[in-house]
């Protein structure tokens, strides 16, 4: 089991919980048989500024995902109303990741770091480097640019906990909205989120940035929109999971760095 370096307290619990007498567990579900995609992703060539606006060359030559579907499977009706892309890039220091988000009207509410970001409509990044499905990555953001970030040591099928004190060490952020937040009065475009997350945050054990970006990562991507003020949401991702759960890292996409 890999580790991750975490305060004393935090670990000594998730040793005490890991240790402690459970009652006997039902089967492990299978996950269900979906699809893969996978991103290849271009190394910059020069220096990316996280600003919200993909205007370097090198984000106008990565390519660009397929459209986001429902989360259930890509033919699974109805079809999301509104189109969701991404691109990545990358360097020797940082994931670049930029979300393309078609929106008529661009609303957030929350502005405390770590609060349910998915309560607003939102942009989601699932990352497991070493695609072992244990001790994962997630982060949310709104269009405000409020971040939540945690750790998993595994998915809740499995009896996963989530650690938010965990933050991610270096990652910049930034958020552009083509409109105007919060005013249903008129008609927006979208909004665009772009991330650099430091590959050295990420390392467990004596990695180096460079262990992780020699392989292809698992990484999902997701969009949470509430349609509805009263719910249920929509979730639409790059590579459906075939049930309404993000948790499956093995359902997620594959990101490969072009060398």
């Amino acid at each position: 089991m890999k580790k991750v370096i975490i305060p004393a307290i935090a670990a000594a619990a998730l040793v005490i919980a890991a240790c402690a007498p459970k009652a006997a567990k039902a089967p492990k579900a299978k996950a269900p048989d979906v699809p893969i995609r996978t991103y290849n992703a271009p190394k910059a060539t020069s220096a990316i500024t996280i600003d919200g606006i993909l205007d370097e060359a090198d984000w106008q030559n990565a390519p660009l995902s397929e459209a986001f579907a429902d989360i259930r499977g890509v033919d699974f009706e109805p079809k999301p109303v509104k189109q969701t892309h991404m691109k990545m890039l990358w360097d020797d220091e940082n994931l670049y990741i930029a979300g393309i988000i078609e929106e008529d009207n661009v609303t957030a509410s929350l502005t405390e770091h770590d609060a349910i970001i998915y309560r607003d409509n939102d942009w989601e990044v699932f990352i497991d480097p070493d695609q072992d499905c244990r001790f994962y990555f997630e982060i949310e953001m709104n269009a405000l640019g409020t971040v939540m970030d945690l750790l998993m040591d595994r998915p809740y099928s499995q009896g996963g906990k989530f650690y938010l004190p965990w933050d991610l060490r270096g990652m910049k952020t930034a958020v552009h909205v083509d409109g105007t937040l919060n005013n249903p009065e008129d008609k927006d475009k979208g909004w665009t989120v772009e991330m650099a997350i430091p590959v050295a945050s990420l390392c467990v054990d004596f990695q180096k940035p460079e262990d992780l970006l020699a392989r292809d990562w698992k990484i999902g991507f997701s969009r949470v929109e509430w349609l509805k003020k009263e719910g249920p949401e929509e979730n639409w991702v790059w590579n459906p999971t075939g049930e309404v759960n993000m948790h499956i890292p093995q359902n997620w996409g594959v990101l490969h760095f072009v060398k």
